[in-house]
């Protein structure tokens, strides 16, 4: 596009930084627009958000509707969070950004692929209902942009594989549903990956529907402390459900009923098979597989250290709070 933009501080940005690790996401906005100054600070605690769960792809680029150039810097400095900005003077790129996406009014939120094309339906919408409901909602609507947007897979990687995806006969509850709210809470099982759609086909009692893996936790099979106390023995319990406000899992055996995080290996070590996400990796080898699945071959008690297969053939020794187990990607 040939893009002109500078940071929140006025300093010139090269468009060349963006990478095709980024999501791109046009916000058409304005100061004077009573509806931009409601969903601005929605869409700060959306990024605001992602940050918190080191999640730093989300490039937003504001393209300002303000009657000056005083006015679209005031705005940014005063409700914009760390976000990028079109120069106030390039009014024919403005106007042909626009027309492209038809952007007809503000506020309007445009996530683009990368070629260029708009990605995501109604992003603005998802926005509003994610950052009214809670961090993991954030996280599932910022997922499924990153596969609209065709973000995340490695080079020469797929966008599930055996060593990423939930095994046919995987027990799941649904979560986090804003269309068909009525579902959440109920159990299934997951029957087939549609890899085209992105969406897992769910058998829930004799209907079936086509899920995103965001909305559906595992119910694994785990293993638990008996006791509160370290040295109690470990026992199988099954996750029965998850807490947000906490970031626990309920747990759940004949001779257990207890709570704890995916990282807590003291309280709760996963089995072979499960699904993870990995994240927050520093490691420039390692980077790559943020925010990807993938699957836990054994725990080196030793080492402190999950062993999980993120592709064929590549496996890694990742620390207990570096896995995720909801919601998947």
């Amino acid at each position: 596009y040939g893009l002109q933009l500078s940071d929140k501080t006025g300093k010139p940005f090269d468009a060349q930084q963006l990478t095709s690790s980024d999501v791109i996401a046009f916000y058409f906005s304005a100061h004077w627009c009573p509806p931009c100054r409601q969903f601005t600070p929605l869409l700060k605690k959306f990024q605001e958000t992602l940050l918190s769960h080191g999640e730093k792809s989300l490039k937003i680029i504001f393209v300002s509707s303000d009657h000056s150039e005083h006015d679209m810097w005031k705005y940014m400095y005063d409700c914009h969070g760390d976000w990028l900005a079109l120069s106030f003077n390039c009014k024919d790129l403005k106007d042909r950004l626009s027309r492209q996406y038809q952007v007809s009014g503000v506020p309007a939120l445009v996530v683009i692929d990368a070629v260029g094309r708009q990605a995501v339906r109604d992003a603005r919408g998802e926005v509003m209902s994610a950052s009214s409901s809670s961090s993991t909602q954030v996280l599932t609507t910022y997922l499924a942009w990153k596969g609209a947007a065709g973000v995340g897979a490695p080079a020469g990687g797929q966008a599930q594989s055996s060593c990423s995806a939930l095994p046919p006969g995987a027990r799941v509850k649904v979560r986090g549903l804003t269309g068909a709210p009525e579902h959440n809470g109920s159990e299934g099982v997951a029957r087939s990956y549609d890899a085209s759609k992105q969406r897992y086909l769910v058998e829930l009692g004799e209907k079936q529907l086509a899920l995103r893996a965001g909305n559906l936790l595992q119910m694994l099979t785990v293993k638990a402390r008996s006791e509160p106390s370290a040295d109690s023995k470990w026992v199988e319990a099954v996750i029965v459900d998850y807490d947000e406000a906490s970031g626990e899992f309920d747990l759940r055996g004949p001779e257990v009923s207890s709570r704890a995080k995916a990282g807590d290996i003291d309280k709760m070590l996963l089995n072979t098979g499960a699904i993870v996400v990995v994240h927050g990796l520093q490691a420039e080898s390692a980077k790559q597989w943020n925010e990807h699945n993938g699957k836990v071959l054994e725990f080196d008690e030793a080492a402190q250290r999950y062993l999980v297969q993120v592709a064929p053939g590549t496996n890694l020794k990742i620390r207990p709070e570096n896995i995720r187990l909801y919601p998947l990607v």
